[in-house]
């Protein structure tokens, strides 16, 4: 996932140590979505996002339930332009 990849990129510049935390909460994240797509709040559209805590910030993940599959759309930083 290009997102994923990009964030991980981005931590790994300060810290790999952050970057492997960052990535096992979204991890647990997605999992949680997976098992329980209803967990994330509605969104325009037909989407759902789950905001995800980390520090002081954290990360939102945008995704589609349908009746067969969850659809990760995109994640990104809270303090990411967007």
């Amino acid at each position: 996932m290009a997102d994923r990849d990009r964030l991980f990129e981005f931590l790994t510049e300060n810290s790999h140590a952050a970057a492997e935390r960052a990535m096992s909460v979204l991890v647990r994240a997605l999992e949680d979505i997976a098992a329980f797509p209803a967990v994330g709040r509605a969104g325009p559209h037909g989407y759902r996002k789950l905001t995800v805590r980390l520090g002081q910030a954290g990360y939102e993940i945008r995704y589609r339930h349908y009746p067969d599959r969850v659809v990760i759309t995109r994640i990104f930083h809270t303090r990411e332009d967007r």
